[in-house]
């Protein structure tokens, strides 16, 4: 299967720790280039901690399509980070 890199809704740059079951979402952009370089600035220089805290555990990041029901649930309203 190969990746969709014409995606006219955006991409989400989510990541997973160790042992979690669901994708944390950490970054909304409109292109597939803008995705995969906020992508590899995220595994070259990770952040340490969430807002509240929490110290990640080997975090896996991974680049997700927006879906159209995600844009009318209001995703790009929200805070972009």
């Amino acid at each position: 299967m190969g990746k969709n890199t014409n995606n006219p809704y955006g991409y989400k740059v989510c990541y997973k720790e160790e042992g979690a079951k669901d994708y944390i979402r950490h970054f909304k952009t409109y292109t597939y280039k803008q995705a995969v370089t906020a992508r590899a600035g995220y595994i070259r220089f990770p952040p340490r901690a969430r807002e509240d805290g929490h110290i990640l555990n080997k975090p896996k990041w991974v680049i997700i399509p927006i879906k159209h029901s995600e844009v009318r649930a209001g995703i790009w309203r929200e805070d972009p980070f």
